[in-house]
């Protein structure tokens, strides 16, 4: 999700063009992440060492890692934490941009470390968010103070890239006491919390979230498609009441609600989580405490 999250950065900043960007996200689903890249991402060796290791390669044909050890720079620990590192997609989408010329990787490096400074964020957060977690990485995203929005905001991203799209990403959430849509699909959770979540749509794009869910190719946001958001969504619900009941907090889920028509969704300082998937734009809506109406 960060390599969306950060390209959608680089193009903003003139670093790539949006062709360019489709192109990065393309390429990356093609590469398996090499040792160097993962060895630069975590620090472990410098550019100098790593120079040094390619000066024998030429000699010898050993794999880095097995002279980046050979010749003490890395410990066997470290070497696991690098080949753990070769999973991570945002690695692979750093050596895409390489691979493809667009981008040297100090240039890379820097656009990183500015981005980093413009959240405010430590060392150690921007591990969290480039770690491709959805546990680790949404709190960035949403408002500080409710355990639980995060906590559900998690299980709704994960479920989302592992059911709908794995190039799903999300954008910064805000608070708000109302927002506009063209459709949207909501349940409502009660018992010790009062709970109400679900998906507001922008013209069509709730289709992003029907489709694959329902396995079917719906040509607009209808009652059937909506139907399968809102199945959907209590697919996630079921997940953290499930998650809940497990430290003995029940929850009941209500029938799901959807509007296949223009709605204001109304209530009191409710978090607002925007989603994108490819052009699809959309909003997931929760709030803990208070309903939400739709009208």
């Amino acid at each position: 999700m960060f390599d969306h999250i950060f390209g959608n950065y680089l193009v903003d900043n003139g670093h790539l063009s949006k062709e360019q960007l489709e192109n990065v996200i393309k390429r990356e689903s093609e590469l398996k992440v090499s040792s160097e890249a993962a060895a630069r991402k975590t620090r472990l060796l410098t550019d100098e060492q790593i120079k040094e290791i390619r000066v024998q390669q030429a000699q010898q044909d050993d794999p880095l890692l097995v002279i980046a050890v050979e010749k003490g720079f890395l410990s066997e620990h470290q070497v696991q934490l690098i080949k753990k590192q070769k999973n991570n997609l945002y690695l692979a989408f750093i050596q895409a941009v390489l691979d493809l010329g667009y981008m040297e990787f100090d240039d890379l490096d820097k656009a990183l470390i500015n981005y980093q400074k413009e959240l405010h964020l430590k060392d150690e957060q921007m591990d969290d968010l480039v770690s491709g977690d959805p546990d680790r990485m949404v709190k960035f995203f949403l408002p500080g103070g409710q355990e639980i929005n995060s906590r559900l905001s998690a299980i709704a991203v994960r479920t989302m890239l592992r059911i709908i799209n794995d190039s799903a990403y999300v954008s910064k959430a805000f608070i708000t006491d109302e927002i506009k849509a063209d459709n949207a699909a909501i349940q409502k959770m009660t018992g010790k919390y009062n709970i109400t979540t679900g998906f507001a749509g922008r013209g069509e794009s709730l289709l992003a979230i029907a489709n694959p869910f329902a396995e079917e190719e719906f040509k607009e946001v209808d009652e059937d498609a909506l139907d399968a958001v809102a199945e959907f969504t209590n697919c996630i619900n079921g997940l953290f009441a499930t998650e809940l009941s497990e430290e003995n907090i029940e929850l009941e889920m209500l029938p799901p609600d959807y509007y296949d028509h223009p709605v204001v969704i109304k209530g009191k300082q409710f978090c607002v989580f925007p989603m994108t998937i490819g052009e699809n734009e959309f909003d997931m809506v929760l709030s803990v405490g208070s309903d939400l109406t739709a009208e």
